[in-house]
């Protein structure tokens, strides 16, 4: 072969139109699927955010039951303290003292990309004969 073919041509050109078609209906598809990702996003962190508020609140109320517990302690003799009840207390204390919530963390994941080749443009562009 010295040089391609009238049908190899017209076949070259086919191709270059249906994977310039293909990639376009891709990149299409992509920017689809990446705008659904965010719109199913807004859902769950306006659900995240609720659930963090209601973790930050049980937080404060742990921590307030523990001043209450810790005062409750506090006005007690030594010697109660050192007791059973005492240390009952400062055990129920220490539960509710160093209870600490983790507030979800949910962040939106990366956008789908794509920078493939650009086929068409090389199919296109290589030589039909041997120059």
């Amino acid at each position: 072969m010295k040089t391609l073919s009238v049908i190899d041509l017209a076949r070259r050109n086919t191709l270059c139109a249906r994977v310039q078609s293909a990639r376009e209906d891709l990149d299409v598809a992509i920017a689809a699927y990446n705008a659904a990702v965010e719109e199913a996003f807004t859902h769950v962190q306006a659900t995240a955010d609720v659930y963090n508020g209601l973790i930050e609140e049980a937080q404060e109320w742990a921590e307030h039951i523990a001043g209450q517990i810790q005062d409750y302690y506090e006005v007690h003799s030594a010697r109660w303290q050192e007791g059973e009840k005492g240390q009952a207390y400062d055990a129920w204390h220490v539960a509710y003292a160093e209870v600490s919530f983790e507030a979800s963390d949910i962040a939106l994941p990366d956008s789908l990309e794509w920078d493939g080749e650009d086929a068409s443009s090389i199919l296109e562009g290589l030589p039909e004969d041997p120059q």
